[in-house]
């Protein structure tokens, strides 16, 4: 007989983290943020392929052009939501400590949450992993600033996302802008 973690729960090959520490969760949030990235990674290099053939053979009509605008948008959305998710790995990564979890992290929650609702109708399928780390990091952060007695200033996180999210879209453009500067974004 195998001997199971008793942190984590084998589910039809989907891992629930039943963890009383912070560690492990934070380990499982990470590893679910890298397959919504790989994923949307991957779902960008195939539609800035299919988009980069489309321009090349763009012929200047209006109907031709307003398709590949579509398609760009698409691709657009997507790079943001890539830029996002980065901005709350590189929160991640940047914890050194029980203390600064919570201030660390809180900004993430709203960043993971406003892309969750705008992939919700480009790729409905990352919808239950980006539910599952908002639960996660939400968790994450009330438990780490119970542990350490700290207070979470919502006020002050949701300007940070904010922030971060102008960042994340501000980056997303000027990707997407170079490659297909004559299109009106």
């Amino acid at each position: 007989m195998k001997t199971q973690s008793k942190w984590v729960l084998e589910d039809h090959a989907n891992q629930v983290v039943r963890a009383s520490t912070i560690k492990p969760r934070i380990d499982y949030a990470t590893e679910t943020l890298d397959v919504v990235l790989e994923i949307l990674v991957q779902e960008r290099l195939d539609l800035n392929r299919s988009n980069l053939d489309l321009y090349r053979q763009l012929d200047g009509t209006k109907e031709s052009m307003e398709a590949l605008e579509g398609k760009v948008r698409h691709e657009l959305e997507i790079a943001y939501a890539i830029e996002s998710l980065r901005q709350v790995r590189r929160s991640i990564d940047s914890i050194a400590g029980m203390g600064n979890v919570p201030t660390i992290l809180s900004p993430s929650i709203s960043i993971v949450r406003v892309t969750r609702s705008r992939m919700l109708t480009i790729m409905p399928s990352l919808d239950p992993h980006l539910g599952e780390l908002s639960l996660l990091l939400s968790g994450v952060i009330i438990d780490a600033a119970y542990l350490a007695s700290l207070n979470i200033d919502f006020e002050k996180a949701n300007s940070e996302s904010k922030r971060l999210l102008e960042e994340a879209k501000l980056s997303a453009d000027l990707k997407i802008c170079r490659q297909f500067h004559n299109l009106e974004l």
